[in-house]
């Protein structure tokens, strides 16, 4: 398989504020509140005046953020899906930008005085990880399939200029359905069938769902997602490169 499928996808999350998690409301419950109560457009015009008064009043439940645009698209309503990410995202990304930098800075802290035993630690760390992540995906999967290749492609935005921010969508050697990104650290998705054009996956960190829209030939013309920080649908913008694998096998060690 082509180098750029070997990537370590590592996501950071701490709970650190000025009010402690359980003063604070959830911010995935205060969006559903505002959106079922106000609508989807006064939500947005409320979130977008108090982010940057308020935004440490809320407990960044990125679970909880993920889990709800899930509830809204599973329910039929994409827009209320969609609207979900778009207003979470300012928060999650100064959110997640805080606390790297929180990390970085304590592990330069730690160098100091013991740089190769903490280098040491990390990669043990990280090598661990790796392994829970593919032992996870393994008995994720589910059953294997033989009619996935009406969805394979690559899936974007139409009006994107980095030809890079795409995900492609592969079968697998064995039968199942793998989605990866072309941009970033990020390892691909081993993908649970949960209905005829119904995807899954769930780790320690994850819960994605991809749905695909497709014509009369039962071809795939959209991808469904409740990944933040991106627009849902995304558009099947082409086939795989002709020079890829003609299927995606499982990384060996």
């Amino acid at each position: 398989m082509k180098e750029h499928f070997k990537f370590i996808f590592i996501i950071v999350i701490s709970a650190a504020s000025v009010l402690s998690a359980q003063d604070r409301p959830l911010l995935s419950e205060a969006i559903k509140n505002s959106i079922d109560t106000q609508g989807i457009d006064v939500a947005k015009k409320h979130f977008t005046e108090i982010y940057n008064s308020k935004k440490d009043f809320y407990e960044i439940d990125m679970k909880g953020i993920s889990e709800l645009s899930s509830y809204y698209i599973k329910a039929g309503n994409y827009e209320a899906g969609s609207a979900v990410m778009e207003i979470a995202q300012p928060f999650m990304q100064d959110y997640i930008s805080s606390k790297m930098g929180g990390i970085s800075k304590e592990m330069g802290d730690k160098s100091k005085t013991n740089q190769m035993t903490e280098n040491q630690k990390q990669k043990k760390n990280v090598k661990n990880e790796e392994s829970k992540e593919e032992n996870e995906a393994l008995d994720y999967k589910g059953e294997a399939r033989n009619d996935l290749e009406r969805l394979t492609g690559l899936y974007g935005d139409p009006l994107e200029t980095d030809k890079n921010r795409r995900f492609w969508v592969m079968i697998s050697c064995d039968g199942y359905l793998v989605i990866g990104a072309l941009w970033g650290d990020v390892a691909p998705w081993w993908m649970k069938s949960e209905g005829d054009n119904i995807f899954t996956y769930s780790d320690s960190f994850n819960n994605i769902r991809m749905e695909f829209t497709t014509d009369k030939n039962g071809k795939a013309t959209k991808m469904i997602h409740n990944l933040p920080s991106l627009k849902t649908p995304l558009e099947r913008l082409g086939p795989l490169p002709e020079d890829w694998d003609p299927c995606y096998e499982q990384p060996k060690e």
